[in-house]
């Protein structure tokens, strides 16, 4: 037994010597094979055990419950929607991988090279091994999850160098260097770097492709770079590949991917079975099985889509697709659509809309399709508010948004014009029917209202109750009336204006969308005219003797009216309101076709000229032409038309239109100008002869050539009277005419101006003027063109009118608190973005310390240079003078310095006023100040003269007066020391173009 536990002792300290031994030998610092074999174990076992399981777990997180964005392309690999914040985002995180990786590295790695054997140095191989910057063997894994773990949690960049650094200290390992390029080629397709990864992947062969690894990534790769190309075509093959590789929920979203590719390549029947693949995988969720039997009905090649239809009807009785109802229907809008039965079509769109809950992408989607039929029937007033309900739900990376945004702008105006020549021909058509047919027509009206509103009644009275319900129970549920209170907005038919919580709601939807509108007719049209002619009209005196006064006793001539007849009259639940509205004579009937015909012309116009919508501006000038040939937009027509046709290359209908024009119109400016053999030349180069005559006038007027200008003008007029710079022509030909105090010339030329451009960007001004002129403001031809007449623009992008019985916020002249250096300058002679660099190289050159801030605004032609940091009056003063003494800081003569306080300025840009109202306010200041001044100083002298106050000490009040004299005292808040800037109150500001 002695002996028996003493062999056992010294063995087991042999053994813990031959372990610490074994533990000195296999140490980093030593690269022997013993030390090798170690190091690797230890690292397959330990660290990169750990942290590959988690990045297993990660990875089917990752790919098995990511929620794609089945309303676009999807991603070929979920990890790729990091890079877009705008995608739903993966909720996975490999960190801890990372980690593991990092720590593998750290502690395993082996750089000490081995001992040299002598009798392999002549073996090629034998030297290679001797090169290489790692001796661990397992090593390399480790670097590769790593990468790949980055990869996954969307630091692309950082993957893509993990992977570049294994290609170059692994080159032993060719495979991993292949899998590690097609993995950089991956990253920088995530980073959207698709020129790096062409240079990757063209240097890959398919042939040297071993394993199955490399050709999968290979062709992921390359669907990837594809997609992201937008060459879905080229991508199908390589994502068709992928999914047949590819399991779990990679292997669905890549089948999805691949029926949305065929889709779009028009190989709807190859579409429709991916889908089905996809909507069919055993571990597919049910919102995905969802999306791809939507996807299904879309591409559907069937003859018979009645069967499709049910099938699709038949999800819309299950509680669980209450929230998907919109994409059913728009589901069945599109199998109806595929067969040209634009009536199911969109009567199915109007069902998504109603039914959609969530107000999303997929509502905007079913929106746009319908507002797209309609404006393609020409349909504009019913496809508005499509567009401008569904056009706010976009991403600005949707395909073809821009042309979705200027559509929606566009058809603000456009529905106008579409309403009134609908509502005008419907009463024409009323108009030719019996009495007894209209009286009919209008009682269906009258029905119809009443009928509706009786619904709208009970939907709110049932709202009320039920909200009066869910109020009860959670008074009477603690625990839920600590929840927060939510808001639903009305979900099913019942009145807006009954909930007040969707009230509200809708109102600050409405104001994002539109602004501050007021209550008025067509609030939609956001280019409404800032201006009224009446505006301009010059108050008429009330002629007291006009209305004869009715004889002594006799009924006033409103007494004969039937009161109650009235009041049916302007009441909508009554037939006298529409029947009121049909037109009886021959004169209300013209009126009608008069509104009809412009509404046609101005409808052709605007899809020429805002959508370039040609063919369909054509359909509506012939409809016009057709309907009523001898309207009076005739030579218009035939002209815009002509240029349409020269613009699309149909010579032979331009020269037919050319013709008719010099047959009919051979007089007209028009037919003068085609006469010239040389006119389509002159056309093709018109854009550029367009901007040379207007230097050359603009020149002229600066030069006080004002006879060359009117000439220039006429010229003009002669040569291309619908140019698209006419209005700044007619704004400079009119402030010629104020040059040489023509004064009725040049109120004349801008009511021409705006009755024929009512809506660019020179009108705010020409309307401004002729408003000051309308209150009594006279007008003062300088000696000289100056540039000016833009101070009277309001400091607001609203197009929106002001009420004038708003009340306005005083300015103050505090010089005490923070204040604002100004630079205000005319935008069609002076370049913002220069003067801006010229002010940000000043303050960087002249002041090293202080740090301005320098924001630039906008208000029409006028633009403003807001420099700020100024804590008083007397640091604004000292900025100026070093600015004024700046030789290298050349400033246009139509540049203005103007001072302001931060309270004064916020109060011109808040309440929309005009940098004029502040210039008045600053000379009467001015001219108070002087007026007390002058005081002061007559009450000292008087002072100083009597005998008493000779040996008196200087006053106060002497003191200001002796400082009002001096040059630094003198300088307003707006007045520069070597001259005046501010026009006085008996001087206009001189015109500007």
């Amino acid at each position: 037994m002695i002996r028996l536990r003493y062999i056992s002792h010294f063995a087991a300290a042999l053994a813990s010597f031959a372990a610490l031994a074994l533990l000195c030998g296999c140490s980093t610092k030593k690269n022997t094979a013993m030390s090798r074999f170690y190091q690797s174990f230890t690292t397959r076992y330990n660290v990169y055990f750990n942290g590959s399981q988690h990045y297993i777990e990660q990875i089917k997180t990752l790919e098995d419950e990511y929620a794609d964005d089945y309303t676009s392309t999807l991603l070929v690999h979920p990890a790729e929607a990091f890079k877009n914040p705008k995608a739903p985002q993966p909720s996975t995180n490999f960190d801890r991988t990372i980690e593991k990786m990092q720590k593998a590295i750290q502690l395993h790695s082996i750089k000490k090279r081995p001992k040299k054997n002598s009798g392999k140095m002549r073996d090629p191989k034998y030297r290679e091994y001797l090169k290489r910057d790692e001796y661990n063997p397992f090593l390399h894994k480790a670097w590769y999850l790593m990468a790949k773990a980055q990869y996954m949690n969307g630091d692309f960049l950082g993957a893509a160098t993990t992977f570049h650094y294994i290609t170059r200290h692994f080159t032993w390992l060719d495979d991993l260097v292949t899998e590690s390029k097609l993995w950089e080629a991956r990253c920088y397709c995530g980073e959207g770097w698709l020129s790096e990864a062409e240079n990757i992947l063209v240097r890959i062969k398919p042939d040297d492709l071993r394993s199955k690894e490399q050709k999968m990534l290979y062709n992921l790769a390359y669907a990837d770079y594809h997609v992201k190309n937008k060459q879905g075509k080229e991508a199908i093959p390589f994502v068709a590949e992928s999914a047949r590789r590819s399991k779990g929920g990679q292997k669905t979203r890549l089948n999805f991917l691949l029926g949305q590719l065929y889709a779009a390549d028009g190989q709807r029947e190859l579409a429709y079975k991916a889908f089905a693949d996809a909507g069919s995988a055993s571990n597919a969720t049910y919102r995905t099985k969802f999306n791809a039997r939507i996807k299904q009905s879309e591409v559907f090649t069937g003859a018979n889509v009645e069967k499709e239809v049910k099938a699709l009807k038949r999800m819309v009785r299950f509680d669980r697709n209450k929230e998907y109802l919109d994409q059913v229907y728009y589901a069945i809008g599109n199998l109806y659509l595929q067969r040209a039965d634009t009536v199911n079509a969109i009567a199915n769109y109007k069902l998504a809309a109603e039914k959609s809950t969530r107000n999303g992408i997929e509502k905007a989607i079913s929106q746009i399709t319908l507002g797209s039929l309609y404006f393609d029937m020409h349909n504009y007033d019913d496809a508005q508010p499509c567009y401008a309900e569904a056009v706010p739900l976009l991403n600005e990376d949707y395909p073809n948004y821009e042309l979705l945004k200027r559509r929606s702008d566009v058809l603000d105006e456009l529905a106008v014009y579409s309403q009134n020549a609908k509502l005008q021909d419907s009463l024409l058509q009323l108009s030719m029917l019996s009495e007894e047919k209209q009286l009919e027509v209008a009682q269906r009206l009258v029905d119809e209202l009443k009928k509706k509103e009786k619904e709208e009644a009970e939907a709110a009275a049932r709202e009320q109750y039920l909200a009066e319900q869910r109020a009860n129970a959670q008074q009477n549920n603690p625990r839920g009336a600590k929840a927060p209170a939510t808001y639903s907005i009305n979900n099913d038919n019942s009145w807006y204006f009954y909930n007040t919580a969707t009230k509200n709601a809708g109102k600050t939807e409405f104001q994002k969308l539109w602004g501050n509108r007021k209550l008025e007719d067509d609030w939609r049209r956001r280019n409404k005219n800032t201006f009224s002619m009446s505006d301009f009209e010059a108050d008429s005196e009330t002629d007291s003797t006009a209305v004869a006064d009715a004889p002594d006793g006799a009924p006033a001539a409103n007494d004969s009216v039937d009161a109650e007849a009235q009041k049916r009259a302007e009441d909508p639940h009554f037939v006298e309101y529409y029947l009121k509205q049909i037109p009886k004579s021959d004169e209300e009937r013209q009126t009608c076709r008069d509104i009809i015909q412009e509404g046609l012309f101005n409808m052709g116009l605007i899809l020429k000229d805002k959508l370039e919508d040609f063919p369909a501006s054509i359909d509506e000038f012939n409809i016009l032409l057709k309907d009523y040939p001898d309207n009076i937009y005739r030579l218009d027509v035939y002209y815009n038309m002509y240029l349409i046709y020269m613009r699309t290359g149909n010579t032979a209908m331009a020269e037919r239109m050319r013709q008719t024009i010099l047959s009919e119109f051979a007089d007209s400016k028009y037919g003068l100008a085609m006469r010239d053999p040389n006119y389509i030349e002159n056309l093709r180069n018109m854009d550029r002869e367009q901007e040379g005559m207007y230097e050359n006038a603009y020149a002229a007027y600066l030069n006080n050539d004002n006879a060359k200008v009117h000439d220039a003008y006429a010229e003009m007029m002669r040569k291309y009277p619908l140019s698209k710079i006419m209005p700044k022509f007619m704004f400079i030909d009119a402030l010629a005419y104020l040059t040489d105090k023509n004064y009725d010339a040049f109120k004349s030329s801008l009511r021409e101006l705006l009755e024929r451009y009512p809506e660019t960007d020179i009108t705010p001004t020409a309307s401004s003027i002729l408003t000051q002129i309308a209150k009594g403001r006279k007008l003062e031809g300088g000696s000289s063109n100056v540039r000016g007449m833009i101070w009277d623009l309001r400091l607001s992008n609203d197009t929106t009118e002001i009420s004038g019985e708003a009340k306005l916020t005083p300015f103050d002249d505090a010089k005490d608190s923070p204040q604002y250096f100004v630079l205000a300058f005319d935008t069609d002679s002076t370049s913002m973005n220069q003067l801006l660099f010229d002010v940000a190289k000043h303050n960087f050159t002249s002041f090293v310390v202080r740090d301005f801030d320098i924001e630039p605004m906008n208000f029409g032609r006028l633009g403003l240079i807001v420099v700020k940091g100024f804590a008083n009056f007397n640091e604004l003063a000292h900025y100026r003078k070093v600015f004024e003494a700046d030789e290298a800081l050349k400033l246009d003569d139509n540049v203005r310095i103007v001072l302001i306080s931060e309270g004064n300025f916020k109060i011109l840009v808040n309440e929309g006023r005009s940098l004029e109202e502040y210039f008045n306010f600053m000379e009467n200041s001015a001219a108070d100040a002087t007026e007390d001044a002058v005081l002061e100083a007559a009450e000292a002298t008087e002072t100083s003269d009597s005998p008493e106050s000779e040996q008196a000490e200087p006053s106060e009040n002497s003191e200001n007066a002796e400082n009002l004299e001096s040059p630094e005292n003198t300088e307003g808040p707006d007045s520069p020391e070597s001259e005046p800037t501010e026009p006085s109150q008996s001087e206009e500001p001189e015109p500007q173009p």
